[in-house]
Order: structure tokens, then C-alpha cells, then sequence
């Protein structure tokens, strides 16, 4: 019986997420891969940050631009250069179909696994949910993305991805640390650790299957640290389902991408679709919005 109360109450999760992704739709039918307009509105104004605040089911989100939502434009004027999304970003919208509080949301574009630490100050040790992605910094994503925008067909593009793989030998050990870090300072919560989607539709260029092939090497090298933390609540969260056939150049893109502006920031990372249902949908599937 218990049971199945847990799958109608995520049923109705689903239900609720696929109607936050409808609105998100209508609002931006016309530019699909940029649809990230204050049509969310209908994302609850009690989705409001009260950082560091104290909560029985509190949840706080970590790690890097894919967890601060810079793909999912406005951002928060908090101050940062973070390129946080004010309310498109995932963990925003698993706070409103879920039933945990987001307390903070104190990921950062540009962070790694070295500033994590930072991002756990202050954070209430009874928090019961953290979210996270990390290891794309590491392993010299945003280098990649510097050198590749410009001219993809360059030695300096493929030289850059080059350099990024070959660091996915030595990202293992930090990570596994950083997963214990997180694990030990918040002994009450669930951590998961998501995976990075694939961004680009499989066949649009060589150049993006390349990096799609990078992406999948990132991730089986998170999954491998999660396993070696050997810690059950520390959980690898892969979301190449929800994202699969939404990539770049797909008719429906969960991915931000201005071709006219290849710098732009909000460029490769998922938009407000993908936020909602990539990576909400994927913790949904997971079972991890509900309180245990």
C-alpha cells in the first residue's frame, strides 16, 4: 500500500512538471531552444530563496552553472556573477512539484570541485536534500567552450577537447572527495549527483558528437566516483533519458543556444525545457522529491 501511494504521488509529480513545461511551451513556441520567458510565472512565488534558513526538509543545491541554471535566463540580482536563474533553473521547479523547501541555491557558473566547500558554509547541517553537478570545470569545459565557439573546425578546438578528456584522469580522486565532503557535512541528506546531459542531437556534426562522446566519458567517470564514496546516500542521478533527442539542432531543443551569438551566455546549457523536463524530471523518475 505504501507503495502505491509513492507511485501516485509521483504521478502526480509528473503531471504537475509536464504542465510547468506546457506553459513553458506556449510562452515560447516561437524560439523554442531560448524558451526561458516570464511565462514561468506559473513556477510559485513561495519558491523564494531564504538563504542559510533552517527547514526540516530543507534542500540546498551545489556545484556548478548547470545547477545555478544559466541557461535559463533572468538571473538573480544577487550580487554574484554566478548566473543563477531567478526561477527556471531545476532546483526552483523540484521545490514547487516536490515536497522539499529550496533553502539555497548556491551553485555558480564556473565552479568546481575546489569551490564547494565555500558553497557548504553556513548551510544548515539538518538539511535532508542536496542536488549537485560538478567536474565539467575540472575537466576544462568552459576551455573547450572558449576555444570551440569561435571556429569548431579549428586545431585549437580540437586541441582543447583533447586536453579535457586526458584530465578525466586525475577528476576521479577529487571528486569522490568532494561527494564524502558533502555527505559528512550534511549527514542528514540524500546527495544527488547529476549527470551532464548530451547537447547536441547525435549525427548534426562530427564536431558535436565528438563532444557528446566527452560528455558520456565525464559522466561514466562521476558514476564511477559515486560508486567508489560506497555511501548511500550519495546517489548518481543520470539524466541522459529525459534529455535524449532534445539536443542542439533538435526540433525541440532543451538546450539554449543563439547561433547569431555563439558567446551568449545561457549558450550550452539547458533552458528553461531542459531544467524542467531534463533535470526535474529525471530527479522525479529518481523518486528523490519525496521525503523519506
Amino acid at each position: 500500500m505504501r507503495n502505491q501511494r509513492k507511485v501516485l504521488r509521483s504521478l502526480s509529480r509528473l503531471g504537475a512538471i509536464s504542465l510547468l513545461a506546457a506553459g513553458l511551451i506556449v510562452g515560447g513556441a516561437t524560439a523554442p531552444a531560448l524558451a526561458q520567458s516570464s511565462t514561468a510565472s506559473t513556477i510559485a512565488s513561495g519558491a523564494a530563496l531564504t538563504k542559510y534558513a533552517a527547514s526540516a526538509h530543507g534542500y540546498v543545491a551545489l556545484g556548478d552553472s548547470f545547477t545555478a541554471g544559466q541557461g535559463a535566463p533572468p538571473y538573480a540580482n544577487d550580487g554574484t556573477a554566478c548566473l543563477r536563474s531567478q526561477r527556471l533553473g531545476y532546483p526552483a521547479m523540484a521545490a514547487v512539484v516536490g515536497r522539499y523547501r529550496l533553502v539555497a541555491n548556491n551553485a555558480c557558473s564556473g565552479a568546481g570541485t575546489a569551490d564547494v566547500p565555500a558553497q557548504l558554509l553556513g548551510v544548515d547541517p539538518g538539511t535532508t536534500l542536496v542536488t549537485l553537478t560538478v567536474g565539467g570545470i575540472d575537466a576544462g569545459s568552459n576551455l573547450v567552450l572558449a576555444a570551440c565557439a569561435p571556429d569548431p573546425a579549428s586545431p585549437v578546438c580540437s586541441g582543447a577537447i583533447a586536453n579535457s578528456v586526458a584530465q578525466l584522469g586525475v577528476l576521479a580522486p577529487q571528486l569522490v572527495a568532494t561527494y564524502g565532503l558533502v555527505a559528512a557535512t550534511l549527514p542528514n541528506a540524500t546527495v544527488a549527483v547529476l549527470s551532464y546531459p548530451r547537447q547536441f542531437q547525435p549525427g548534426l556534426s562530427p564536431l558535436g558528437d565528438v563532444l557528446n562522446g566527452a560528455t558520456d566519458a565525464l559522466n561514466a567517470v562521476i558514476a564511477g566516483s559515486v560508486a567508489a564514496v560506497a555511501n548511500t546516500h550519495v546517489r548518481f542521478v543520470d539524466a541522459t533519458q529525459e534529455f535524449a533527442g532534445h539536443g542542439i539542432g533538435a526540433r525541440v531543443p532543451f538546450f539554449a543556444f543563439d547561433p547569431l551569438n555563439p558567446l551568449a551566455p545561457a549558450n550550452f546549457h539547458p533552458n528553461a525545457l531542459g531544467n524542467a523536463l531534463g533535470y526535474t524530471r529525471a530527479l522525479i523518475n529518481e523518486g528523490l522529491l519525496l521525503r523519506r
